[in-house]
């Protein structure tokens, strides 16, 4: 039994997903900004002394996810775009 999977919704819930997440992105990215440590605390935490703040740990981890999404999103729309002019082709329009 052949299962049809609807390209353009699954392309439409990633860039969803994608989106999302740059958003999300965007605010870690200015929130870390904003709290990175400066002067004696940027020392501090060079030596290991104390701990970075958590957003400026967790900003690279979902800025990469972002653009990974990214990636996958626009491979999926590239392959929705694919099949619909491969179906039209093949429906003689």
């Amino acid at each position: 039994m052949k299962t049809r999977i609807n390209h353009k919704r699954v392309a439409d819930k990633i860039e969803t997903v994608s989106m999302g997440l740059g958003i999300t992105s965007s605010i870690v990215a200015a929130g870390a900004a904003l709290a990175i440590p400066t002067g004696f605390s940027a020392i501090g935490v060079a030596l290991g002394i104390t701990s970075a703040p958590l957003i400026v740990t967790a900003a690279p981890i979902i800025g990469t996810a972002a653009t990974v999404t990214g990636v996958i999103s626009g491979g999926a729309y590239f392959y929705s775009k694919w099949k619909s002019k491969k179906a039209k082709e093949e429906s003689g329009e």
